[in-house]
């Protein structure tokens, strides 16, 4: 499976570019409860994109999707935003039992993707930010 979009980077947006990925890891066959977390994990990374990417502005997020069937799924999330490797992002390790609201702002979204996805990866390409991420099947 070969899947290719552009949307455009804006919060009230995301609920269909969610939509349209979790459609494409329900065709990957992963069950209801895993696609659930991926969904948590890509958005995390989506909502990083239009805050740190566009700052809230007008501005594309390129999403591509290619699997390897019974194997693995990729998502590439493509922006057009200043230079930003979410996965540099330093921050403590934050203990299971602090109450959720008690947590500062930021950071979780780069545990969930770590925590739900198989591989991640960034890099720079001309003026873009590209992130990667993969989860296998099995």
């Amino acid at each position: 499976m070969d899947k290719h979009k552009i949307f455009y980077a804006q919060l009230d947006l995301l609920h269909p570019m969610l939509s349209w990925i979790r459609g494409a890891f329900k065709e990957a066959g992963f069950d209801e409860s895993t696609v659930r977390k991926l969904e948590l994990a890509m958005e995390e990374a989506l909502v990083n994109i239009i805050h740190h990417a566009y700052h809230d502005k007008p501005g594309d997020i390129d999403v591509k999707i290619t699997s390897v069937p019974g194997q693995s799924i990729t998502v590439i999330l493509k922006d057009e935003g200043p230079p930003f490797n979410p996965l540099e992002e330093k921050k403590e390790a934050i203990d299971p039992s602090t109450p959720l609201e008690e947590i500062e702002e930021g950071g979780l979204g780069i545990l969930f993707m770590k925590k739900y996805m198989d591989n991640i990866s960034y890099q720079r390409q001309g003026s873009n930010n590209i992130l990667v991420l993969t989860k296998n099947l099995h």
